[in-house]
């Protein structure tokens, strides 16, 4: 993970083919085994596919949440704010799920459901349109 790494086209693309996966209300990628949450292969492809692209970046992701206290609560609303992100937001923010998750397990798995990841990847998309 690096802050300075700029992303090239076929690092975006690497996450764009998860946009399918994650549409889907029903969410199957995400299953409860003995009271915890359980990833799919397609989630833990995704958290790899993140990591490898360098779409993650390494900054003071408390502090981050804190200056953007609507992001604080996963049962917030954020759709809005998502769909008006910029690039470098889109990465803070899928930081800290991604970060939030080793301290609040099932985590990465509520964003999914909830739809935020999805949000963000079709935002994702709209800053990288297909050439």
């Amino acid at each position: 993970m690096s802050n300075s790494h700029i992303l090239t086209r076929t690092e975006i693309e690497r996450l764009l083919v998860f946009i399918d996966c994650f549409q889907d209300a029903d969410h199957e990628h995400i299953r409860i085994v003995n009271g915890y949450p359980c990833e799919s292969e397609v989630v833990t492809a995704f958290r790899k596919a993140l990591d490898d692209s360098g779409f993650l970046v390494v900054f003071d992701w408390k502090a981050w949440l804190v200056e953007h206290e609507i992001y604080q609560d996963i049962r917030n609303h954020v759709d809005e704010q998502i769909r008006r992100a910029d690039i470098d937001t889109l990465r803070k923010l899928m930081t800290c799920y991604i970060r939030g998750d080793r301290f609040n397990e099932g985590m990465f798995a509520a964003v999914i459901q909830n739809g935020n990841v999805s949000i963000i990847l079709r935002r994702l998309r709209e800053l990288f349109p297909e050439e």
